[in-house]
């Protein structure tokens, strides 16, 4: 994909990535977010295991988080690319029926 090259995509599709990605991202999110309560209630000692285990299962929330992030990214990229419609040279070559070339 070109980057300074503008493309025209199929508005349902293109919807139906962006509604999946934020949907991915709010998850993301949300495991970041609870990332940061295992964590904080270790330090503050309001948790009833101990302080290692809590920033042990923090830290793993946080790298499903950064992994599930980079997942949502390039799936976005594929769903996107997915709904892009083909250009005037790629129009072409659908047109043309390989029984003609017979």
């Amino acid at each position: 994909m070109d980057k300074g090259q503008r493309f025209e995509y199929d508005i349902q599709k293109r919807a139906k990535a962006g509604t999946s990605a934020t949907f991915r991202a709010a998850a993301a999110l949300y495991l970041v977010y609870l990332a940061y309560k295992l964590i904080r209630s270790s330090v503050d000692g309001s948790s009833p295991v101990p302080p290692v285990i809590g920033w042990l299962a923090g830290l793993i929330f946080i790298a499903v988080a950064v992994v599930f992030s980079l997942y949502t990214w390039k799936r976005y990229r594929a769903d996107l690319e997915a709904a892009r419609l083909p250009t005037g040279e790629d129009r072409e070559d659908e047109l043309e029926d390989p029984k003609d070339e017979l």
